[in-house]
């Protein structure tokens, strides 16, 4: 590799500008390393961390060059230079590195940059105010970049860093726009908000920086004060490629599985991870991905899988020996009860495996509107990258998340969010965790159903309306959810005969313990009161909130306010029956999903739809209606399923409240000896609120392991062959600056 350095002459008022736009790629490294490609650890290392530049074989060629940061402004003008003369040049800090290339380059070796360089200029005046002066440089560069300044999606401006800082400042955005990360501000959020989330766009929209570094000099001359003021301007648009994906294991968040055909086989695979572990024979992230590669070559070279299965998760090695041990002594009692066990930690284990190929009770559970909350998933884009880039390939996500309200600072917007709002929100987040667990991880279900409109949503992410997307724009202008079942509920108005100058509802909904029918008994009495919905030990009851208040007086309950204006599942909405059914009159597929049976809670006990059965646009949009415009029975429809075969039921949604009902149910049924206590019932949350993401996730993941549900744990695979790269790295980067220290102390000596 050879070294280049460079030097400009510029005169204190001089301004540098080129007409034409810049044709950069950028390319962030992991740290400086040596890219000569000399040796086989640096190249090992490449093909983990960036696999298309390890392809490409450009740092091989002769053509790589080397600039070391001492002067940012002299540096990038040399930088540029080379790369004119069509060289690739690696500019670095002790802790930054960043390769650089014409963008033409890097298309023809088919390397997608982390970002796009478009525009530079640097700019130096004597006795200018800073900000006068990075307006006027940022403008040339604008210009340069042949961009309007309303194309530009941020402009970060960084005053008085040194030039090992600019870079380093540089190099951390660059990363933002290729993990499409955007950081707020320390002082603007609660310690309870995320301090990040994914950066959402307009549709089509790319992301594009303005990034000023200003400097302000003071120059004495015979006595004389002057104040000299630089400033180097950019703008830096989003590439094709992404950072690589963080592990979801690491070194904080641990993961083990063991898997046999007894008792006596899983405590002997105990026994040896925890010798390994106190013996410390391997590294622990080494130790984990060799446990993960056995696992999946063992379960895709078998005919039958192993009966048991333990997932053991903790957050450091000790905790982890604490879980052995934990699950070492509850195994037996688990296994002769036919139980299963858990820890706080995420650890599981079940002696009835409920997902196996043969039992295959596998249900998908989409939860209803509501459900959303503040900041929900903020971290998920940092660990599945290309899934948001789908999505985003796919259609409009930010409206498909509601991102300016979801992920607005003030955590009260969210839970106002109007019905249709709501809606869209709910169904997004199905939608993304339903791509997740089957694109990523090949989870496929055999049952699937929702919770009132997590019908939509299931219809929605399942693989059978084609264009999901289109009814975004449409749920927030439509007047069946901006006026007619919510707002100014012109339904209820049709249905209990109110004139124009009637007054306006006053309308509520209220959960209460109570079982249908001391409620139905009592409905005749209060009209404009209803029974809206069954689930469990509560039901909820809506209407004019007088009425509702005075039948839970009558009953002798309090009921818990929803303060929620939805005429859903009451009487009045049959006033939209025919709307409900023609607006979810969607096309479908070609190819519809053959395997999975999709349970609606309009279409009674033992009635499944799935494509075999003629499924159809207007069938599924007139169980849509009949399930919206009636009383939903919960309870009812977790019944229906688990007479058809569903015993493991996996909530795809925001938070984990259809889990929570769906255990209250399965407690009811035992307590009153109902018939459907018979049934195996088990329930897997992918989300909760007020929990980690990628936590929750892991806890899911493990569950399903555990009840033997075929899955790929390739993800976790693939994130543990990185993170033992980057520590490789950190250990080689560690190993340079001490022999480079111990060289300088040498030297000092002499």
């Amino acid at each position: 590799m050879a070294n280049l350095t460079a030097s400009a002459t510029r005169s204190s008022d001089q301004v540098i500008k080129s007409e034409m736009p810049l044709r950069i790629a950028l390319l962030v490294l992991p740290a400086p390393l040596d890219l000569s490609g000399n040796t086989e650890q640096t190249s090992e290392l490449i093909s983990v961390l960036l696999p298309e530049l390890h392809s490409s074989k450009l740092l091989q060629t002769s053509e790589l060059v080397s600039i070391k940061v001492d002067d940012f402004e002299t540096n990038l003008t040399a930088t540029i230079d080379a790369i004119e003369q069509g060289k690739i040049v690696q500019i670095y800090t002790a802790t930054s590195s960043l390769l650089m290339m014409h963008a033409l380059k890097a298309a023809q070796n088919r390397v997608h940059p982390h970002a796009q360089l478009a525009a530079m200029q640097i700019s130096s005046l004597t006795q200018s105010a800073s900000t006068v002066l990075a307006d006027s440089c940022m403008n040339n560069a604008l210009s340069q970049a042949k961009r309007q300044p309303d194309s530009v999606s941020k402009r970060i401006d960084l005053p008085e860093l040194d030039s090992t800082q600019q870079f380093n400042a540089v190099c951390e955005l660059i990363k933002d726009l290729a993990s499409r990360t955007h950081h707020r501000t320390p002082d603007s959020i609660s310690a309870k908000q995320a301090a990040s989330h994914y950066w959402f766009t307009e549709h089509h929209q790319a992301r594009v920086m303005a990034i000023n570094l200003t400097n302000t000099v003071e120059n004495t001359v015979e006595s004389t004060a002057t104040n000299t003021t630089s400033c180097i301007s950019f703008v830096v648009s989003q590439g094709t490629g992404f950072i690589a994906a963080k592990s979801i294991i690491d070194s904080k968040r641990l993961q083990f599985i063991v898997s046999a055909n007894s008792e006596a086989e899983l405590l002997d695979q105990l026994s040896k991870i925890e010798t390994k572990l106190i013996t410390e024979a391997d590294p622990l992230l080494t130790l984990m991905r060799d446990n993960l590669i056995a696992y999946e070559k063992q379960n895709s070279d078998k005919a039958v899988i192993d009966k048991y299965a333990i997932t053991l998760q903790a957050s450091s090695v000790e905790a982890m020996l604490q879980e052995l041990k934990a699950m070492a002594d509850a195994l037996p009692k688990i296994i002769s009860e036919q139980g299963q066990y858990r820890t706080p930690a995420g650890s599981y284990f079940t002696a009835n495996a409920l997902g196996t190929v043969e039992q295959n009770g596998l249900a998908f559970v989409y939860p209803g509107v509501g459900t959303v909350y503040s900041d929900m998933f903020s971290q998920l884009h940092r660990y599945f990258p290309s899934l948001y880039a789908k999505l985003e390939r796919e259609g409009d996500l930010k409206s498909m998340f509601q991102a300016d309200a979801i992920y607005h600072l003030d955590t009260k917007v969210t839970p106002a969010l109007p019905l249709g709002d709501l809606a869209i929100a709910g169904v997004g987040s199905s939608y993304l965790l339903t791509q997740l667990l089957v694109n990523a991880f090949n989870v496929t279900p055999r049952f699937a159903l929702g919770y009132s409109m997590g019908e939509a949503s299931m219809w929605a992410s399942l693989g059978v309306w084609s264009d999901p997307h289109a009814l975004i724009e449409k749920t927030k202008t439509d007047p069946l959810f901006t006026s007619a079942i919510s707002g100014k509920l012109t339904a209820v108005r049709q249905a209990w005969q109110l004139g124009n100058t009637s007054p306006d509802i006053v309308w509520n909904s209220f959960v209460v313990r109570s079982d249908a029918k001391t409620i139905e008994a009592l409905l005749p009495e209060f009209p404009r009161a209803y029974l809206a919905i069954v689930q469990g030990d509560t039901c909820v009851i809506a209407g004019c909130e007088i009425q509702c208040r005075e039948l839970l007086a009558r009953m002798k309950k309090r009921g818990i306010a929803a303060n929620r204006v939805t005429a859903m599942h009451t009487a009045p909405a049959m006033e939209e029956h025919s709307n409900v059914e023609q607006f979810y009159i969607q096309p479908l597929l070609d190819s519809l999903p053959t395997d999975i049976k999709f349970i609606s809670a309009a279409s009674g006990e033992g009635t499944v739809s799935n494509a075999t059965d003629g499924l159809d646009s207007q069938v599924i949009a007139r169980s849509i209606a009949d399930t919206f415009c009636n009383t939903l029975d919960f309870t009812a429809l977790i019944h229906s399923a688990q007479k058809q075969g569903a015993t493991l039921f996996v909530e795809l949604g925001a938070d984990r409240q259809n889990c929570t009902l769906i255990d209250k149910i399965a407690k009811q049924d035992r307590q009153c000896g109902s018939k459907s206590s018979d049934f195996p019932c088990c329930t897997v949350p992918t989300n909760a609120k007020g929990g980690d993401d990628i936590t929750t996730l892991l806890k899911a993941l493990g569950q399903l392991i555990s009840h033997r549900v075929p899955l790929s744990v390739t993800p976790l695979i693939d994130g543990l062959h990185r993170e033992i790269a980057l520590a490789h790295l950190a250990t080689s980067v560690k190993k340079v600056e001490s022999e480079l220290q111990s060289n300088l102390t040498l030297q000092g000596e002499v």
